[in-house]
């Protein structure tokens, strides 16, 4: 669908792609009628793009980390976080003891 006609007859675009765009709200608040589903897909479509961005960005600084060194991170923070969540229900049980 075109842009124009997009505007002009205050249709909704085809496969979502007023969300993708940005213009699906624009256009609705234009004509004066906003609702919550076209908040919500436009809230939906930012945070698409942050995470989309997030997630490059970490792509490229990870690029030059071999796959041993990135198992042997994670694998250390997993234990790290088993290791505080067992001190953590450890000190509440001893509390009561």
């Amino acid at each position: 669908m075109n842009i124009l006609n997009y505007f002009l007859r205050r249709q909704s675009a085809k496969n979502d792609s007023g969300v993708k765009d940005g213009t699906d709200l624009v256009a609705r608040r234009n004509a004066g009628q906003i609702s919550k589903n076209d908040i919500s897909s436009y809230l939906a479509g930012k945070i698409l793009k942050g995470q989309q961005s997030i997630a490059t960005f970490l792509n490229r600084k990870t690029k030059g980390i071999s796959k041993v060194k990135m198992r042997l991170l994670v694998i250390s923070f997993l234990v790290m976080g088993v290791t505080y969540c067992l001190y953590l229900v450890l000190s509440a049980v001893l509390v009561f003891l």
